[in-house]
């Protein structure tokens, strides 16, 4: 339901203190306050007041019962766990209060909140993104200064260091990739269409290098997009960048002539000028060390799926009554067979016949219908795109992996980038996968597990849903799994055994008429699938006809980028192969394939267990309003994220819980320093020597005093409240400080006394050739007296 948050002006009715709660006895004229506006009746026994709306200026008669106050102020607070009244009224109108007062930026704890500006902004100081700005927040202990993203980013960095070129090649990678991962969506102009884990690496403090690692790209958007949306940047960069010259050494037109670009009607951005950023491309690819055949050939594969993108078949029936299909146009096959070095007959074939192994022998080639040959267009493009934008990070890995050696025990910083939840007006395969990623495990289950004590927050506690979405042996991914493997199952009996299966569950639903769909109950909503596909995009194996003919290209270059789909090394994965073994015989039995969503659980399994080892910074972003609009703050529409993303309940769990959870170890390799030196590092300890547990509690102990109510110690990790955690950060701060200082003291004073001592030692030497020389003057002085004396004589 929608909310607004109103202006009390006025109180009338008689007074029942029995009935009025007591946080609302003390309301006045001028109080904000906020009410559900369905609600407006009001009882003889109750305390009723007459609101005006701070929008519309409508007045309505309310009961206490249905007000919630809002204490404010003038410019809202920066952390909103210092909330007095924590509820969804005083979240929201702190985040337009901010807003209104060009602070996008709003703490939850160590969470950050951003609400996007669709604008610069600039201060006093300059831009907030400048060079003052970072050297504002270099260092600083989070919360010591205003909200903003260089806060989150200097307390992860901790004053690291970095080479000039592995900065800038890390910087580069991050632009190269936004061209092929990110596009325009209904909600966003920039959105990364792929999850993205960025590992950097350290050594000595210093960044060494860094990897990327890719989750889940949608591979759907290359065939087709919504209205209004657009395919992947990079095709519209290179058709704005490339000169005429070029363009006719691809085949290349405008993109309104491309099937996979011109479905949504939408080739251009404001703000964005693809002719620039094809430039930016350029010089990404340079600074990475991609050569010219290399960029050449990425180019050549982009050209190429346009191309096949607008390869038409008409209908074609045979004698034997037989539907099949021809092509439409052969210059566009042609374009692809000369751009990727195939031959062209074999192309042809490719797309409107298919082999099949029923004998044990040679494959049978079986015409195919109109809409099997759309479905082979569109897997090649989508396989060529993937193989792409697989050996592009791969590429890149290696040059930025070769600045630093492998070590399971190297520290570094991840930056975990990954799609937001998603509702569309259809959802399928993509958006289970991108909402399953989504569903965070709760505060309640680890504080269990490592068995503290705490009071319970009334919240939803997702684990029932996760079970319903991977548990085994019914859990919907692996019913998926199951039928992907068995070639005589479709859509449909997925579907039966999901409705078999969780029917009886309260997080599941069934469509009351009959609809290929099936409902579930997500911590931010329920969420309807439509299975039409399901079954095809978790295999996600391109055909044996396909994986052959793109290894047949005559260019080794492009064969390094298609060489992952290679069916040699993926034989034992991919069920549509022939279905014999290296001696020819059939095989009844074969190994499992390997799912799209089998690899991304496996991925998000291995990903989880990375930040279980990390010490974690959220960033949430919010969008204020649907039309991208600078300064428009749409309240319904932030309402629903703040609902979504369970706003509310974090904040309690960061102000009643205890957010910080940092394993033993961790936590006192950080903060040993505050017990001085009569603790050494953990490696000094021998038997018998104090566990870190043990060193954990005389740290914790020692600053908030036996029987706090900020710490609790778990089996493994200790858990913080957010003002023990500032506490011991500022206190390891100031004893950096100060050690920092002796540090540049007792070095001044060693550089000062080290060079008076080299000053000592040279003013010794040159007495010493002084008086030398002297001596040998005076000498050759009276040697020369005496043999002129001498010669007199004589």
């Amino acid at each position: 339901m929608h909310r607004s948050s109103f202006l009390c002006f006025g109180v009338k009715g008689e007074i029942s203190h029995q009935a009025t709660p007591k946080m609302y006895t003390n309301l006045s004229p001028g109080d904000l306050v906020w009410f559900d506006p369905g609600v407006g009746y009001y009882h003889e026994s109750a305390k009723v007041v007459m609101v005006q709306a701070i929008i519309n200026s409508s007045t309505k008669n309310f009961t206490l019962n249905n007000l919630s106050s809002v204490n404010l102020g003038q410019n809202g607070v920066e952390d909103m766990i210092t909330l007095r009244d924590i509820n969804e009224a005083s979240v929201l109108w702190n985040l337009r209060l901010r807003y209104d007062n060009a602070n996008i930026y709003t703490y939850i704890g160590t969470i950050l909140i951003s609400v996007n500006p669709y604008r610069g902004f600039d201060t006093e100081d300059g831009d907030i993104y400048g060079i003052k700005s970072v050297t504002k927040y270099d260092g600083q202990i989070l919360g010591t200064l205003p909200p903003h993203l260089f806060a989150i980013g200097s307390a992860a960095l901790a004053r690291q260091s970095s080479s000039n070129l592995i900065t800038e090649q890390i910087l580069e990678g991050s632009n190269l990739i936004e061209s092929f991962g990110h596009a325009r969506t209904l909600t966003n102009n920039n959105s990364s269409r792929f999850g993205k884990f960025i590992q950097i690496f350290l050594k000595d403090g210093v960044i060494s290098g860094a990897k990327f690692n890719d989750y889940l790209l949608d591979k759907h958007r290359i065939v087709s997009h919504n209205s209004d949306e657009r395919n992947f940047h990079i095709f519209y960069e290179l058709l704005a960048g490339l000169s005429k010259e070029q363009k006719e050494k691809f085949g290349l037109m405008t993109a309104d002539k491309y099937f996979y670009l011109n479905q949504g009607r939408n080739y251009d951005i404001d703000g964005k000028n693809d002719k620039a950023d094809f430039g930016n491309l350029i010089s990404s690819l340079q600074v990475l060390g991609f050569s010219l055949e290399e960029r050449d050939n990425i180019f050549k594969v982009v050209a190429a799926i346009l191309h096949l993108g607008n390869v038409y078949f008409n209908r074609k029936h045979f004698r034997n009554g037989v539907e099949g299909v021809e092509l439409g146009s052969s210059v566009e096959i042609k374009w692809l067979a000369h751009l990727l070095q195939l031959n062209s007959n074999a192309v042809a074939q490719m797309l409107t016949s298919k082999s099949s192994y029923e004998t044990p022998r040679d494959p049978i080639v079986v015409p195919m219908n109109i809409d099997q040959a759309l479905d082979v267009r569109d897997a090649l493009s989508k396989a060529l795109y993937a193989s792409l934008f697989s050996w592009i990070i791969k590429r890149m890995n290696k040059i930025l992996s070769n600045k630093s050696k492998k070590n399971p025990n190297q520290k570094g910083i991840c930056i975990y980038d990954v799609y937001g939840f998603e509702d569309l007006n259809e959802n399928s395969f993509e958006q289970l996968c991108i909402n399953f990623a989504n569903e965070h495990l709760h505060n309640q289950a680890e504080y269990a597990n490592e068995q503290i004590e705490w009071t319970p927050i009334n919240y939803s506690d997702n684990g029932p849903i996760l079970n319903i979405l991977c548990k085994k042996p019914v859990g919907i991914f692996h019913l998926l799994d199951d039928e992907s493997n068995f070639p005589k199952a479709n859509d449909t009996s997925f579907l039966d055994k999901c409705h078999y299966n969780h029917a009886l569950n309260e997080l599941y639903s069934r469509p009351r008429m009959s609809s290929r769909e099936f409902g579930v109950k997500h911590f931010a909503g329920q969420v309807w699938y439509n299975v039409d596909g399901f079954l095809k995009k978790n295999r996600d194996l391109a055909s044996g006809d396909i994986l052959s003919l793109l290894c047949s290209t005559k260019d080794r270059r492009l064969l390094n980028i298609f060489s992952r789909l290679n069916p040699k090394n993926i034989q034992n994965e991919n069920i549509y192969n022939d279905p014999r073994n290296e001696n020819g015989h059939l095989i009844s039995m074969k190994p499992r394939a390997a799912t799209v969503s089998a690899r991304f659980i496996d991925n998000l399994h291995h990903l989880h267990g990375i930040l279980n080892e990390s010490y974690p910074f959220y960033v949430l972003c919010i969008k204020p309003n649907p039309s991208k609009l600078p300064s428009k703050f749409d309240m319904p529409l932030v309402l629903e994220q703040i609902r979504v993303n369970a706003l509310v309940e974090t904040i309690m769990i960061r102000k009643t819980g205890y957010p910080i959870r940092m394993k033993y170890k961790h936590f006192v390799e950080r903060f040993r320093c505050l017990l001085g030196a009569r603790y050494p590092s953990i490696g000094y300890y021998g038997g018998g020597s104090p566990t870190t547990k043990e060193m954990a509690r005389n740290i914790v102990e020692k600053f908030a005093g036996e029987h706090g109510a900020d710490f609790e110690f778990g089996s493994s990790k200790v858990f913080l409240k957010e003002n023990l955690r500032k506490t011991l950060e500022t206190e390891r701060r100031q004893i950096h400080d100060v050690t920092v200082i002796k540090l540049q003291r007792a070095i001044r004073g060693y550089l000062a006394r080290k060079d008076f001592i080299n000053k000592k030692k040279s003013t010794i030497k040159l007495q010493a050739a002084y008086r030398g020389w002297s001596v040998r003057k005076d000498f050759n002085k009276a040697k020369k007296g005496v043999i002129a004396l001498q010669a007199i004589y004589r």
